[in-house]
């Protein structure tokens, strides 16, 4: 199979990860049983899992130039993903504090300078990459990236999260949108996530999903609403599989994957990478991914 490169483009951050036993409900000390400090952010696990899996993985955001930044840019480069498209600009790096607990669960907060996503990034021509990525967390570089891809005729997968109403251009310009269940909320207004899909097809013309964590994934292409179901895993550490599963598939559709097979396979990536503590410890490559599938018997 032809390897396939896909420019991420979205939120970088560092992430001070704490394991916990259960999430905190009163104002008071706690001591985590682990902790890491790891580059996070939606772009930069989406484009370390497209690297894991085979592709060529291209970083489009921002960092500070400081000892965050510094830590993401080397952590990445150990991952096999350039950072040639990666800013560093005149603001400290966004940082988070996410808290894990036993059961999955997880807490974030996130801080980034708006000074982060002043600029928009520098796209190619010709359009260089197989397929794009980009999150409504930096609209302008979203909009800029995936309307590069549409005329290019590349897939651009949108993950499309609260709030969306500063993202027009990039959910006009995505070949594929991503919603979570709050951002397909806001997008629509509706807390039912079936009718919210067809609406969302309707009014975007285009193809849609909605993650929900270990439940199926909703799919529409402006007929029925679909179900591919994922994969039941012991679920550890849950904070970037959502990213993680966004690179998947848009790694598995450049390669010419349908839509089903590309949610089904991006699914399995994502529980894979729940199943550990510790950022991307868990998140497989290649190899392994399709080991767990066969083990699980799993349509391929």
């Amino acid at each position: 199979m032809p390897v396939a490169s896909i420019a991420c483009a979205g939120v970088v951050a560092a992430d001070l990860v704490f394991a916990v036993p259960r999430l905190p409900d009163k104002p008071l000390k706690y001591r985590a049983d682990a902790s890491a400090l790891v580059a996070g952010g939606c772009a930069v696990n989406a484009a370390a899992a497209v690297a894991r899996l085979g592709g060529r993985a291209h970083l489009m955001g921002a960092v500070g130039d400081d000892a965050f930044g510094a830590m993401i840019r080397a952590e990445m480069a150990a991952e096999g993903v350039d950072c040639a498209t990666l800013t560093v600009a005149d603001a400290p790096t966004a940082r988070s504090a996410v808290l894990s607990a036993a059961d999955g669960e997880r807490m974030l907060v996130n801080h980034r300078d708006p000074a982060l996503f002043a600029a928009t990034p520098v796209i190619p021509d010709p359009f260089p990459y197989d397929g794009a990525l980009a999150d409504t967390r930096w609209p302008t570089g979203a909009a800029a990236l995936l309307t590069a891809a549409r005329a290019a005729g590349r897939p651009g997968v949108l993950d499309a999260e609260a709030p969306t109403d500063v993202a027009a251009a990039a959910l006009a310009a995505a070949s594929h949108v991503a919603f979570s269940e709050q951002g397909l909320a806001d997008f629509i207004g509706l807390d039912d996530a079936r009718a919210g899909l067809t609406e969302a097809a309707a009014r975007l013309g285009k193809w849609v999903c909605v993650t929900r964590g270990p439940a199926p994934v909703l799919v529409c292409d402006g007929g029925a609403v679909a179900e591919v179901a994922g994969f039941r895993v012991d679920a550890v550490d849950t904070l970037g599989a959502g990213d993680v599963w966004h690179g998947a598939f848009a790694l598995f559709l450049a390669e010419g994957l349908d839509e089903a097979r590309a949610v089904r396979r991006a699914n399995a990536v994502a529980a894979l990478k729940a199943s550990a503590f510790g950022g991307r410890a868990a998140l497989p490559d290649r190899a392994r991914l399709e080991r767990f599938m066969r083990e699980r018997d799993a349509w391929t």
